[in-house]
């Protein structure tokens, strides 16, 4: 991907929090320099004005896609940024964008960007009154509180009013699309998304915590998790690991509090953001 139209995906991203968010979706393209397609596949990462997804086809950048949400069935138009990454086979990671400040097509309410090395985390929440969802950014003694009672008290600018949060579900599914231009089914992940390693135990929430990980060398990150489950946790980073690697983890790190240590194995890795960064799955281990 040429660099200016990297930092132009990158851009779109950070003017809103991210979520790494897998929600089925129908891409539609008309006229476009790849010629007129329409494909179901998914998001790898959603914010307020954009999206990373996969994709079968090969759009060119500056053309136009209609996106529809399979989950809520809302829909609005994209413009394709451009590739952002390519496993060698069929399926390819685009970033596109909105145009339409007013669409609300993730049906989440985002906040600005979080800074990786704060103290704060974040978690996506959902109403319990009347399901409106929201990525909150909250301290660490919210966080235990929600682990502790399942749930949080705050204002629902829906309701109108106090509301019980909970974790929002993680797994998405499509509602039944009437017929139309006939699609292509969904990709498959790509090789190292192999579905077994899709299978969890516990239950699997978007929360983003501060984090340390530090390899068999001492070399270590801080950063911010994008999901949790009792038994690992995800996170992007820019230092080397190895499939199978064994790494030290401090989740949640504070540089002036009391930290525990657990070890942790590379379960995923998944190349991000042209090579600067990569996703990381890590399972919890005994010693």
């Amino acid at each position: 991907m040429p660099e200016n139209q990297l930092q132009k995906a990158e851009a779109a991203q950070r003017r809103t929090e991210r979520v790494m968010l897998r929600i089925p979706i129908r891409v539609l393209c008309f006229g476009g320099r790849a010629g007129d397609f329409s494909e179901d596949t998914y998001t790898l990462v959603v914010n307020r004005d954009g999206a990373l997804i996969a994709l079968k086809h090969r759009p060119a950048p500056g053309d136009t896609v209609r996106i529809i949400n399979l989950e809520n069935l809302r829909e609005a138009d994209f413009r394709v940024v451009g590739m952002t990454r390519t496993e060698g086979g069929e399926v390819s990671e685009w970033g596109v964008e909105c145009g339409d400040n007013e669409r609300t097509l993730w049906d989440i309410d985002f906040p600005e960007p979080m800074d990786s090395q704060s103290k704060n985390a974040g978690a996506l929440l959902e109403c319990q009154g009347c399901r409106k969802q929201a990525f909150v950014v909250l301290s660490l003694t919210e966080v235990e509180m929600l682990e502790s009672a399942g749930k949080l008290e705050r204002l629902c600018n829906q309701c109108g009013e106090l509301s019980s949060w909970g974790y929002a579900d993680v797994e998405r599914h499509p509602k039944k699309v009437s017929p139309g231009t006939e699609a292509r089914a969904a990709p498959e992940p790509p090789a190292k998304w192999d579905r077994k390693t899709e299978r969890r135990f516990q239950k699997r929430v978007a929360l983003k915590l501060p984090a340390l990980v530090r390899n068999h060398k001492g070399v270590q990150e801080i950063g911010k998790t994008e999901d949790i489950s009792k038994g690992g946790l995800g996170l992007c980073l820019g230092m080397e690991l190895g499939l199978g690697e064994r790494v030290t983890v401090v989740c949640p790190y504070s540089a002036d509090g009391q930290t525990i240590e657990q070890k942790a194995e590379v379960r995923r890795r998944v190349v991000l953001f042209a090579g600067k960064k990569s996703f990381y799955g890590l399972r919890y281990v005994g010693e």
